[in-house]
């Protein structure tokens, strides 16, 4: 399951940086790594996801909230 915390992405509890993708579910993992795909292409599909150019903290919008990033304050972000 996708999830933003802290303007972080996790996978069913796990960090998802370079490093976990790439080598741990790639390398490790294929099953996984086909899944996590799947899941992140449904998840923005189905979300709105922001990602401040200024910080880089990302975090699912909600339609009634203003387009400005919970970190740093800044307008300055783009739609994943």
């Amino acid at each position: 399951m996708i999830d933003y915390k802290d303007g972080k992405k996790y996978w069913n509890g796990r960090e998802c940086d370079a490093n976990f993708v790439n080598r741990t579910l790639a390398d490790m993992f294929p099953q996984d790594y086909e899944k996590y795909i799947k899941e992140s292409r449904d998840f923005l599909i189905n979300n709105t996801v922001l990602h401040c150019k200024i910080c880089y903290y990302e975090w699912v919008h909600n339609e009634s909230t203003p387009v400005q990033c919970p970190s740093c304050k800044s307008f300055k972000t783009h739609k994943l």
